[in-house]
């Protein structure tokens, strides 16, 4: 991705403000999460998006959050595709709040429609912060 593109792709959610899935009570988005932990995996290298946190968006998230699925019309809907779901994804992270994150908290489960995808605890659940608190990479 273009250096262009990608700051772009970072302004995008400043410009648009708070995002909100159109599913589920925000305010049970507000409370709760893991302590902001230090960025990257476990070997301590940076995540990204294409290779850590996509397979995990198209295969809990994706079958409910696409044009025509059970959230289609919501403001979450992935196509598949690697950059049209990073930029539809980072509208929903906060990287200065990691843990208080819409696309982490609402995949543990707060406020959202389809119940917990991700446990706080679990594998998939430290992907998504240590991705957030590393930046949010693409």
């Amino acid at each position: 991705m273009s250096s262009s593109l990608r700051l772009l792709a970072l302004l995008i959610p400043l410009a648009l403000g708070c995002a909100d899935f159109g599913r589920g009570d925000p305010s049970l988005d507000a409370g709760g999460g893991s302590p902001d932990g230090g960025g990257g995996g476990g070997d301590g290298g940076t995540l990204s998006f294409a290779t850590d946190v996509h397979p995990l968006l198209t295969s809990g998230c994706q079958s409910c959050h696409r044009a025509g699925g059970a959230a289609g019309d919501t403001a979450l809907v992935l196509i598949g595709e690697v950059e049209a779901d990073y930029l539809e994804a980072i509208s929903f992270i906060d990287v200065s709040s990691p843990s208080a994150s819409r696309l982490l908290r609402k995949a543990a489960g707060a406020g959202h429609g389809g119940g917990t995808l991700y446990a706080e605890g679990s594998p998939e659940y430290q992907t998504l912060l240590n991705w957030i608190s590393g930046g949010a990479q693409p």
